[in-house]
């Protein structure tokens, strides 16, 4: 048996709002109902729908908020909540949410010490096509006016019941409880990925690296009705497929694997460029370590620096600068096709399976491991070495 199981009074619920009041107003109603006493901190930037009003309006002493008229990053908003909360363990939670029974009693029976413990989702049925053990597609309804409580409240019940024991996953998510101290010290959410996406994965790397125990709890369940506030609201409409290739553009530089490769190593690949075009080494640039072009750096940097806040200066050079690195591709831009381009983003996973065959003499001897041969990318591995494991945990907070 554990002990100095933490208690109600030691998990604060982290919310980030931006408008959408109803749903805020919502939310905060169904736990305190369920939950008198139990923290919430409150942190809006930008909205401009009442939302801060509402917020000052408040007459609840287990309550923190915080709000500013300005837009910022959704790292920036959940890393004030949790400057701000007292309690031993955070909960990362959205507003479009409402929090089945026992919620935090099953997150925190499954928390221990060095562990991230993750709650499960149930969401009506609009994005149907990815499977995730914290998710569970069923229809309560995808707004409050046609949300069915009753339903979704015998659905927990019945649940509670038959599931699972909380078990270790690989099905990562925002949607997690950790110790406060913890999240501090590794300086939070990255904002790096600005305005949004990619920093729950990018947070779960840090945690895994410092061998964090991953845990999912099916008991732990709540309704979400699907990033109202977020990448499918109107607000994003347009530009939330742009935003979120810019976040997995700046995954890569960080890590250098795309956020679901199979292997996750962090290879020194990068990659010499000749008759290259500004535009063209974009498609390059974000998923090598460097790059070394035969075209104007400045050039590049001038247009692209905008897109992150990583400095482009130690990523791109000259092509006459070219050093000694573990892996070398060597690229025509004017011969490469769509298809190379697809398969640049995919280096790590391929030098990853190369070094696990190259590891088995038998198969070394009808092929070498070492050399890059696809489409039009040729290269050389001169070292199978990977840094992941070496990579700092702390966010770099701008």
């Amino acid at each position: 048996m554990k002990n100095d199981i933490p208690s109600l009074s030691d998990c604060s619920l982290i919310v980030g709002l931006r408008n959408n009041l109803a749903y805020t107003q919502a939310f905060y109603k169904a736990i305190r109902e369920q939950y008198p006493a139990v923290e919430i901190v409150m942190v809006s930037y930008g909205s401009t729908d009442g939302t801060h009003e509402w917020l000052e309006g408040l007459n609840d002493p287990h309550v923190k908020f915080h709000y500013e008229n300005v837009s910022k990053s959704l790292s920036e908003t959940y890393n004030k909540g949790v400057e701000l909360a007292s309690s031993k363990l955070v909960t990362y939670v959205h507003n479009d949410m409402i929090l089945g029974e026992g919620f935090i009693e099953a997150l925190i029976e499954a928390w221990e010490p060095g562990s991230v413990t993750f709650y499960s989702l149930v969401e009506p049925p609009i994005f149907t096509d990815d499977s995730f053990d914290w998710k569970t597609v069923m229809d309560f309804g995808d707004n409050l006016e046609n949300f069915k409580q009753e339903e979704f409240s015998e659905y927990v019940r019945n649940q509670k019941i038959s599931a699972k024991k909380p078990f270790v996953t690989e099905d990562h998510s925002f949607f997690l409880c950790v110790e406060r101290s913890w999240l501090l010290e590794m300086g939070g959410l990255d904002e790096t990925f600005s305005p949004m996406f990619c920093e729950d994965l990018d947070l779960i790397m840090r945690f895994s690296i410092q061998d964090a125990s991953l845990i999912q709890v099916p008991g732990a369940i709540a309704y979400h009705f699907v990033s109202k506030t977020s990448r499918f609201s109107q607000e994003y409409k347009e530009e939330s497929k742009k935003i979120d290739q810019l976040a997995i553009n700046n995954f890569y530089r960080k890590w250098r694997f795309h956020p679901f490769a199979k292997f996750r190593k962090a290879y020194d690949v990068v990659a010499v460029v000749e008759n290259a075009t500004t535009d063209g080494v974009f498609k390059i640039e974000p998923f090598v370590h460097k790059i070394y072009i035969d075209s104007s750096v400045e050039d590049y940097i001038s247009k692209y620096q905008k897109t992150t806040k990583i400095n482009l200066r130690n990523r791109v050079f000259s092509i006459n600068q070219m050093a000694y690195h573990d892996v070398v591709i060597y690229l025509d831009q004017e011969k490469m096709k769509e298809d190379d381009f697809k398969q640049i983003q995919r280096l790590s996973d391929i030098i990853s399976k190369n070094q696990v065959k190259n590891g088995n003499p038998l198969k070394r001897l009808f092929k070498d491991y070492r050399k890059i041969s696809i489409g039009n990318i040729a290269g050389k591995i001169n070292k199978f070495r990977s840094f992941e494991d070496k990579f700092s945990a702390i966010a770099i907070n701008y």
